[in-house]
């Protein structure tokens, strides 16, 4: 099974690995312009990883049924979209994001590079995941690099209003939300575009435990590509709960640096509260599984040569960890975790 590999995901805890990076100050100027979208694809994204999980636990929790259309909410560049697609040329994916330009830049670049017309097998829709797209095309835009034929247009709304088997939102993105209402009415949402026939996920990631917690910038190596970030957590507020982290880029080539290529504005939930917000939305069956941050092992006294450097462990479910006390004290050091909601077929 391949690894997951996240952004930010691996955290150490009050450490400056920065390395020999040599951010450019405000005022410097690079003599030629980097493609963000595409250096962050490649440093800090790894979406077969993601994806191997997300067939995993449906095989696991809805049945043997292939799932087939995926949903992929705060979709940036709908790299997860466009990596799901060509895998298998049934399959089919609807990207959903508000920035209209990194849509429009992954519609260029990842979904013109599917085999045949790309609107075949991938939409991208701007819009908010808070409205719902059972109302388009009251709610969202399509996004695309041409002027649509009436049949492409079709092909593409039916992406919209095609039952989903898998939804996600990954890469923290639940953290973009900063009310209990908006991710409770998100979560409503999400389990009304999901298949009630057949039965499917919504899968979703965290973070969390001290290293989550903590103002640090990390130089981190992509084990996939080779290419590495700045991974920078620049202020935390324990009372809010609300982390400001940025996204540093360098070029390889150019070794030309991208300061702050990315910014986020979190608010930190904890996994007792989105398991919480989950069942209030109507998911009845949700699981946790979990695997600690790199870089917390050796802080507790484990041997260097136990540990893996950058390759990730395996995601273990909660239940067959809650009374391990050794690995739970990791754990509390820093973690990330998957939350599969599930929704089963209609019977009857």
């Amino acid at each position: 099974m391949g690894k997951s590999k996240k952004p930010h995901q691996n955290i150490s805890k009050g450490v400056d690995q920065t390395g020999d990076w040599r951010l450019p100050t405000e005022t410097t100027k690079l003599s030629e312009p980097c493609d963000r979208h595409d250096l962050y694809q490649k440093a800090v994204q790894s979406p077969a990883g993601d994806i191997s999980y997300m067939l995993r636990f449906f095989r696991q929790y809805v049945g043997l049924q292939v799932p087939l259309h995926l949903r992929e909410d705060f979709s940036g560049t709908s790299f997860i979209c466009a990596t799901w697609c060509k895998a298998d040329v049934r399959r089919t994916a609807l990207g959903i994001d508000i920035d209209r330009e990194a849509l429009a830049w992954g519609w260029r670049h990842n979904g013109q590079a599917l085999l045949g017309q790309p609107e075949n097998q991938m939409c991208l829709v701007q819009a908010n995941v808070l409205q719902n797209l059972a109302t388009y095309p009251d709610a969202g835009q399509i996004v695309a690099d041409q002027l649509l034929t009436p049949a492409q247009q079709e092909q593409l709304e039916q992406h919209i209003l095609r039952p989903a088997d898998v939804i996600c939102a990954l890469n923290f993105s639940v953290f973009l939300l900063s009310s209990r209402q908006k991710v409770v009415e998100y979560f409503r949402l999400a389990r009304a575009a999901m298949s009630a026939e057949d039965g499917g996920i919504f899968l979703l990631d965290m973070l969390g435990g001290h290293a989550a917690e903590s103002v640090v910038k990390l130089h981190r190596q992509n084990e996939i590509s080779g290419l590495s970030y700045l991974w920078e957590q620049a202020r935390y507020d324990p009372v809010k709960r609300q982390l400001t982290c940025h996204i540093s880029l360098k070029d390889p080539q150019s070794r030309q640096v991208l300061k702050h290529a990315f910014t986020y504005h979190w608010k930190i939930w904890t996994i007792p509260e989105v398991l919480e917000l989950l069942h209030e939305a109507g998911f009845k069956e949700v699981h946790v599984w979990m695997r600690c941050m790199i870089g917390t092992e050796q802080e507790l006294g484990d041997s260097p040569t136990n540990r893996q450097g950058d390759i990730e462990n395996e995601f273990e479910i909660y239940d067959d960890i809650k009374n391990d006390s050794r690995l739970l004290a990791r754990l509390s050091k820093g973690w990330t975790a998957y939350l599969v909601a599930v929704l089963h077929a209609r019977t009857g």
